[in-house]
């Protein structure tokens, strides 16, 4: 299958209405200081908190919408709350607690829609150079799920925008004073993605139960 053949989806969170505000304000503060690789503005990079990101051949589409909805039926709202504001690669982001009802959102989406990979990951995943950064456990996770950080290396998190220079970023994440320590949310969405792990267009959205 060619690389025009599939698409990489990201199954996520959309936060409050409240966090994303916060998050968009956030990001294009920071933009207007620093170089980046992105803004978040909900119109062409959507705020969001990945569950599951993996590649997918395009011909699955219609059965990831209709797994990913069945399941959703079957779960509540989410709590969600903030540890602290971290960087990493350039990226700024908030960090959450992995509290038990997440952790079993997450591996639910992961185990009902990882066959729909069909194997499938982002080719870099097998350079040599890219092998040689990551622990074992991450290569074990890419061959068995299509992606570094599903199951037990999973970690709830909100990017806020990626800055083009690494050191500014890790100095910038200790000087952000996140607000917004609880919040729930009742939406799920499936998102095309773009470069830098952005979700840049919205495929289908989904209600949690209330």
């Amino acid at each position: 299958m060619t690389q025009e053949q599939v698409n990489r989806l990201n199954i996520a969170v959309k936060p409050s209405a409240e966090v994303i505000n916060e998050i968009i304000k956030l990001s294009k503060s920071l933009a207007k200081k620093y170089k980046s690789e992105f803004i978040l503005d909900g119109k062409n990079f959507y705020p969001h908190i990945t569950v599951y990101s993996p590649m997918f051949p395009k011909k699955n589409l219609g059965k990831i919408v209709e797994k990913t909805k069945n399941l959703v039926n079957n779960f509540f709202v989410i709590n969600f709350k903030a540890l602290k504001v971290v960087s990493g690669q350039g990226y700024i982001g908030v960090e959450f607690e992995y509290t038990p009802e997440i952790k079993k959102f997450h591996e639910s989406v992961v185990e009902k829609l990882n066959s729909l990979r069909e194997e499938h990951y982002k080719p870099e995943y097998n350079a040599l150079d890219y092998k040689m950064k990551i622990s074992n456990e991450k290569i074990e996770n890419i061959i068995r799920y299509g992606y570094p950080g599903a199951m037990a290396l999973y970690h709830p998190h909100m990017t806020i925008i990626r800055l083009k220079d690494k050191i500014i970023a890790e100095k910038t994440a200790t000087e952000i004073n996140w607000k917004i320590n609880n919040f729930k949310s009742d939406t799920i969405v499936i998102y095309k993605m773009g470069e830098h792990g952005t979700c840049i267009e919205p495929v289908k959205e989904f209600k949690l139960k209330l």
